[in-house]
């Protein structure tokens, strides 16, 4: 009987130390796998953070040169200015469908306005600043039968352009005109008043 006890006592000693072994190979396992979820979520954050700084660094270190959309027109010969001062004459001749970009010093701020004909022989023109992105100060460039603005890429058919802008959002700030005789006339007044967009 006591050789009986023995033989049970070894096993339950046998028995109790592989246990101690399974234990300790699981909790390994454990370590491992939380180990592994751990390295994992770094590396996705990682991941993320430099997503987060790239775009970062894109937004704030961005200027004109590296644009998706390039201003290529040049700045037109500049409208005369008669000897009143209240008033700008640009000649209906000199206006096409492409795009003429002239500019008024208002008190040592370059106001920068556009003139344009449509397609239906309409003559338009707009501050070469848009309503909501005027910040940003890029203005307009011609693509196609549209001005588009170079900071949000929004397109607006040039039928259309030299109104208020009543849906709000972006669009070519309005510019007073009208035609008088051979040229359009553009009051200084309306120039000066929106000089705060540039």
């Amino acid at each position: 009987m006591e050789e009986l006890i023995l033989t049970l006592i070894k096993i339950g000693e046998i028995m109790g130390h592989k246990r101690k072994n399974f234990d300790r190979i699981e909790r390994r396992k454990l370590a491992l796998e939380q180990k592994k979820k751990t390295q994992k979520t770094i590396i996705v954050v990682m991941v993320c953070l430099a997503i987060i700084v790239s775009v970062a660094v894109f937004f704030m270190t961005r200027n004109d040169s590296n644009d998706i959309i390039q201003k290529t027109e040049s700045e037109s010969e500049q409208p005369q200015i008669p000897e009143t001062g209240n008033e700008i004459r640009i000649a209906l001749s000199k206006i096409t469908t492409d795009a003429n970009f002239y500019t008024y010093d208002a008190d040592g701020t370059t106001v920068k306005y556009f003139a344009i004909k449509s397609s239906d022989g309409n003559v338009h023109v707009a501050f070469d600043a848009c309503d909501v992105c005027y910040g940003a100060k890029k203005g307009y460039t011609k693509s196609g039968s549209d001005m588009q603005c170079i900071n949000c890429g929004n397109r607006y058919a040039i039928n259309g352009l030299g109104t208020d802008n009543t849906r709000g959002g972006c669009w070519p700030s309005y510019l007073p005109m009208k035609i008088d005789g051979d040229d359009v006339l553009i009051q200084i007044s309306d120039l000066e008043a929106k000089s705060w967009m540039f």
